[in-house]
């Protein structure tokens, strides 16, 4: 038997076949696209496609969405033909047939993994074949030496690892960034805001951060029952009654009783009135009040159950695509524990930081604010994982406030022995402000909100 390795003719000899590719694959992600078109934010670009049909429907597709057209079979089918190519891709037919042609589009991952795995080789080939080229073409003149030789066909391998197909990031020149700093602070100052983002609708919050600024993400942290959601939705409604869009992705209470916390909040009526129905004469007049304002905000109220992370900022990114020119979108997802995701990890502090990761990532591509409650323990740290605090641009713990009393057991009055609503609003983190600053408020259960309140001569709970 012989084992020796082959000789360089029997290598080249072998050279000429077929280049890598994946027709099912290419089409695979065709189908997927045409079924759920925002994953046109992630799919392969149109030069990945080996095959020319499918490069030429892949370019379609991405030429329709950038416009925000329709995209299905027959807008497809009628561009391809404006632009004769209709015939080049199979016909009317072959479209219609990609549609169908992948049953399971949650596959999308896998298939667009293949169609850039068999990119990567066919580039590998191609800078190997020039390198090969380039060597049997070296004469040792002008001065290249056979190590010249070998560093180019180094680089034209370089070259090819690096480059996956797409297009260089893009970027603004600093001299523009600056320009936009400076005309950002002069209308400021004329249109006499006097915080750059959404108002919270807490005076005090909005004089620290500033306002819920786009592209950004707000974690507030607490221990459980002391108003974290309250807080969240508060804000969330401040949004809504500025004319922004607001949507609340609720993972632990159903929509209908979201909805009442809102009326509860805006019109000071109490919960358990609302819900036993035995509201006042006043408390149905701020109800009906209340419904009609509420009625008219652009409010989303979304039950994300068993969804994950993943789907939850493809709404985000499809729904801000669609905002008109000044409206502002801001998300809250309630809450960060009870958060899914379809990436595999090993552990759930992964888990959490993947999740914390995505929302940051969405945040700052689709200009949203995204606002996520979190658990914390009894240290004041929140749980799971430490990447929530790394991720956010804005963390905010409530705690609570122990207040002293001079007062012994047996003088305390039934008004001293009531539950001590007082908490501090405390900003741990705060990205491009001061840190480590407070604001003093009173939770009022039965309106789901906080209030402004006096401080007190207090001492922070331990």
């Amino acid at each position: 038997m012989n084992n020796l390795p082959p000789t360089t003719e029997e290598l080249l000899a072998s050279l000429n076949q077929a280049l890598p590719f994946s027709d099912e694959a290419e089409k695979g992600v065709l189908s997927c696209l045409l079924q759920h078109p925002m994953r046109c934010e992630e799919a392969p670009p149109p030069e990945m496609f080996h095959h020319e049909q499918n490069r030429t429907v892949a370019a379609i597709i991405v030429t329709l969405y950038g416009a925000n057209k329709p995209i299905d079979p027959i807008s497809i089918t009628h561009a391809l033909r404006d632009r004769g190519l209709l015939d080049k891709v199979g016909g009317a037919a072959a479209v219609s047939e990609l549609f169908s042609f992948c049953p399971i589009p949650s596959h999308f991952p896998y298939y667009s993994a293949i169609v850039r795995e068999k990119f990567g080789f066919r580039q590998m080939i191609g800078a190997l074949a020039a390198g090969i080229t380039h060597l049997q073409a070296f004469q040792g003149i002008n001065d290249e030496t056979a190590v010249d030789a070998l560093q180019y066909c180094q680089k034209l391998v370089c070259e090819a690892v690096n480059d996956d197909g797409s297009s260089e990031l893009e970027y603004l020149p600093i001299k523009e960034l600056v320009m936009q700093v400076i005309d950002d602070s002069q209308a400021m100052a004329e249109s006499g805001k006097q915080i750059p983002g959404i108002t919270t609708g807490i005076e005090g919050i909005d004089a620290i951060n500033g306002g819920l600024e786009e592209g950004c993400l707000t974690v507030v942290a607490a221990e459980s029952s002391d108003g974290k959601s309250s807080l969240c939705r508060q804000m969330l409604e401040s949004v809504a009654s500025e004319g922004h869009c607001a949507i609340d992705f609720t993972y632990e209470m159903m929509p209908k009783a979201e909805a009442r916390r809102m009326l509860c909040s805006q019109g000071k009526i109490d919960a358990g009135s609302l819900k036993m129905g035995l509201l006042t004469r006043g408390e149905q007049v701020a109800l009906q009040v209340q419904a009609q304002k509420i009625s008219g905000w652009d409010m989303h109220v979304i039950d994300v159950a068993g969804k994950t992370i993943e789907q939850i900022c493809r709404h985000i990114a499809r729904k801000s695509k669609r905002l008109p020119k000044g409206k502002k979108i801001v998300a809250l997802i309630d809450y960060i524990q009870l958060c899914k995701t379809s990436a595999v990890s090993k552990s759930r502090e992964r888990e959490i930081a993947h999740i914390t990761s995505t929302a940051k990532q969405c945040a700052k591509m689709t200009g949203a604010h995204i606002i996520m409650p979190s658990q914390q323990n009894k240290e004041g740290e929140v749980r799971e994982s430490m990447a929530i605090e790394q991720d956010a641009d804005t963390l905010i713990q409530i705690q609570k406030i122990e207040v002293k009393s001079t007062k012994k057991a047996w003088e305390k009055t039934e008004e001293d022995n009531k539950p001590n609503n007082v908490r501090r609003i405390f900003f741990k983190k705060l990205r491009d402000g001061e840190r480590y600053t407070h604001v003093t408020m009173e939770l009022v259960g039965r309106f789901f909100r906080f209030e402004p309140v006096r401080e007190p001569e207090t001492e922070a709970a331990a």
